[in-house]
This record gives C-alpha cells, sequence and structure tokens, in this order.
C-alpha cells in the first residue's frame, strides 16, 4: 500500500519520546523495544539512549538516510496492511498515530501485528475529526480498546492524565496515548486497568478546530485588502 506521506522534524523529532519514555520505563525496564510505524527513528533513538540495547522499526515508508535517527540494519520497510512475522518478540512495541493512516479493513491485521510482538504496547491513534496528512480510519479509544481486549490485553490508562498539561508534549500524544498490556503482565500488577476508556479531545485540538476557520476569514479579508491596494496602485 502506497502512503503519501512526509515525516518533518517539527513533529517527528525526540522531545516527546524524551518526556515520556522515561516514565514508561520506570515501570518496565525493556531490553528490546520495537517500533511500527517508525518513520525516522526518532522514538527509537531515544530508547537506545535511555539504554536498550535492541531496538528495531518498520514502516511503510523508509525516509532518506540523511533524516534517519536509526541505523539501516535497524529498520524493515514493509507494507503495514500486511501480517508481520519478525520471528521474534520486544519487551515493549510501540506504535503512535499510526493505526488511523491505515484502511479500516487492515485494523485487525494490524492489531494482530502489535500483539504478536509483544505483551506490551504503547499505542495512540487519531480520534474522529483530528485530521492530518492521509488519515483514512479515525475512532475513538474504545475501538481500538476492543480489538486489543478480544486479544487478552488490557488498557492501562495512565498515561494521558501524566502528560496532559505537558506542553512540551505533542497534544495528540497527550491526548490518545494509551498502555495495552497482556493479562497477567507482573509489572503492571500495582496499577488499575480501565474497563472503559473514556474519549477525551485535547484543549490544542479543539482551538485549532474552533479558531482555524476564523483565521481563514481574516486571512481572505487580509489578501483582499491587499489586492485592492494593488489594484488602486496600477491604476495611478
Amino acid at each position: 500500500m502506497k502512503i503519501n506521506y512526509k515525516h518533518t522534524l517539527h513533529t517527528h523529532n525526540p522531545t516527546s519520546a524524551g518526556i515520556i519514555l522515561p516514565f514508561v520505563f520506570k515501570i518496565v525496564n525493556p531490553k528490546s523495544v520495537l517500533d511500527i510505524g517508525c518513520g525516522n527513528g526518532s522514538w527509537l533513538k531515544v530508547c537506545k539512549g535511555l539504554g536498550v540495547k535492541k531496538i528495531f522499526g518498520v514502516d511503510g515508508i523508509q525516509v532518506p538516510s540523511s533524516e534517519a535517527m536509526i541505523r539501516e540494519d535497524e529498520f524493515l520497510k514493509y507494507d503495514l496492511t500486511k501480517a508481520l512475522k519478525l520471528e521474534r518478540k520486544f519487551d515493549i512495541v510501540i506504535s503512535l498515530e499510526v493505526a488511523e493512516h491505515l484502511p479500516e479493513a487492515a485494523a485487525e491485521v494490524f492489531v494482530d501485528n502489535l500483539v504478536c510482538h509483544g505483551d506490551i504496547i504503547l499505542f495512540s491513534a487519531a480520534i474522529p475529526g483530528q485530521g492530518g496528512q492521509f488519515h483514512l480510519n479515525e475512532q475513538w479509544p474504545n475501538y481500538w480498546g476492543e480489538k486489543f481486549k478480544n486479544r487478552g490485553f488490557q488498557a492501562f490508562d495512565i498515561l494521558r492524565g501524566e502528560f496532559w498539561d505537558d506542553e512540551n508534549v505533542l497534544w495528540w500524544y497527550r491526548q490518545n496515548m494509551i498502555l495495552f498490556v497482556k493479562e497477567g503482565e507482573e509489572a503492571f500488577s500495582g496499577f488499575e486497568y480501565s474497563k472503559n476508556i473514556l474519549s477525551y479531545i485535547h484543549p490544542s485540538l479543539y482551538q485549532k478546530k474552533v479558531f482555524k476557520p476564523q483565521y481563514l476569514n481574516s486571512k481572505k479579508d487580509v489578501l483582499k485588502s491587499i489586492l485592492k491596494s494593488l489594484k488602486y496602485l496600477f491604476k495611478r
């Protein structure tokens, strides 16, 4: 499947990962991490900096080597709508803001690809109306929660509240991040799982949607004013 997506450093940089991952790694200290939909490898770069020995990234798009933050031998270009079998498991599997870029017909396969490679999944996906590049399947969190539940995974909604007001973390992570964990995973025995995942809309998204039309209208007014001035000048 061909995906038209541009990885920009504004959104694909290590800043958010550098804040979130140390919190997650206090709960589970991974020796291996897989990122499905890794982009330029920014999250894996942070993992390596935090001492993770084995990292690996998979994505449907391969960024130029000058933009990649992981080595070529740590990456696999692969169609994420297809079943993925790496023949090994990882301590943590990451997939952030990826699932919405795939057609709904691929949702079951995609979740299978996550759970067959690890028992702890750091997951987020765009909600309806969020918008973005090449979004095909925006869903509320419970949509994904049910799919993980059907595979024996529980939701731990412990990240959104922790980082909700942290402006150094990109708002879509603060809004959408959930940990899905295989039932019985010892590292999470001290946490209460979420039977129902609440649907939140972050104020940053709300403001973007509410004020964008006003901005566009004001921009049109400015352009009209400029054109009117130019016409006046050319008449002189």
